[in-house]
């Protein structure tokens, strides 16, 4: 399983999803919309030329904006949150 996010440094829900990650010992590969531009261009294609975030990658699924509880919903669905 890879976990990917897109987010940005300092907004709430980034470090939510990161800190749970971590705390978890869930590996995954965190991505900044503002420090790298490939990922800003992808972020904007995605949402239609806005820079939106966090944005959670599993395998090939991906969530747009995902709240708090569709991660937590992610999570349970893949057996890493009870």
């Amino acid at each position: 399983m890879k976990i990917l996010i897109y987010g940005k440094k300092g907004d709430a829900q980034t470090v939510a999803f990161k800190n749970f990650l971590r705390m978890a010992e869930i590996p995954f590969e965190y991505k900044s919309v503002v420090d790298d531009k490939e990922v800003e261009k992808h972020t904007r294609e995605l949402y239609d030329g806005a820079l939106r975030f966090p944005t959670l990658f599993v395998d090939d699924e991906v969530y747009l904006r995902p709240t708090s509880d569709t991660f937590n919903k992610v999570m349970k669905e893949l057996k890493l949150r009870g």
